[in-house]
């Protein structure tokens, strides 16, 4: 039987090593999804969902609610992949485009799918990247956003929208 976020934050204040572990294996590709949403880099996503572990093990006992760690972890992630962006001037794509199309092609084409997420706020990219990149349910963006799965569906519903307006392109 697998032990709740609760139970497993619980134990990790204890100092039980294994239960953290749970935790991040867990919550770890959502942390990377998260990061990679503001950095628009894997690696660097990587690095920042690990530092944003590590910064959760060391104020872990400041959770109030371990019912919300993968909230509270989002939290944690954004602000650190937030100032890692800040500290970067490069920004790499998304998800790497293996046969681009030309540049100025207007058939809605990867890069021109690229271009069009960048141009979303923050809060919609996420939501795509973590869906459709990340492959996570509306659920679990939910539980890690505190929102509800209906909140989730209409910022991707939205950013859809958004997305087929930039692309000059109707919404199917």
């Amino acid at each position: 039987m697998e032990r709740s976020d609760a139970e497993l934050v619980a134990a990790a204040c204890q100092g039980d090593v294994d239960s953290f572990r749970q935790l991040y294996e867990r919550h770890y590709r959502l942390a990377v999804g998260i990061a990679r949403s503001r950095l628009r880099d894997l690696h660097l996503a990587e690095d920042a969902a690990q530092e944003a572990f590590a910064l959760a093990c060391r104020q872990l006992a400041t959770l109030r609610d371990g019912r919300r760690f993968a909230e509270w972890l989002g939290t944690i992630c954004r602000r650190t992949a937030s100032k890692a962006a800040k500290a970067k001037t490069i920004h790499a794509p998304l998800i790497e485009v293996t046969a681009s199309p030309r540049p100025d092609s207007s058939d809605g084409g990867p890069t021109n799918v690229l271009v069009a997420l960048e141009k979303l706020s923050d809060a919609s990219r996420e939501v795509v990247v973590l869906h459709y990149f990340s492959g996570f349910s509306h659920e679990q963006i939910a539980q890690s956003l505190g929102v509800s799965a209906a909140a989730v569906h209409g910022r991707l519903q939205r950013a859809r929208r958004d997305l087929a307006k930039e692309l000059g392109t109707s919404e199917e």
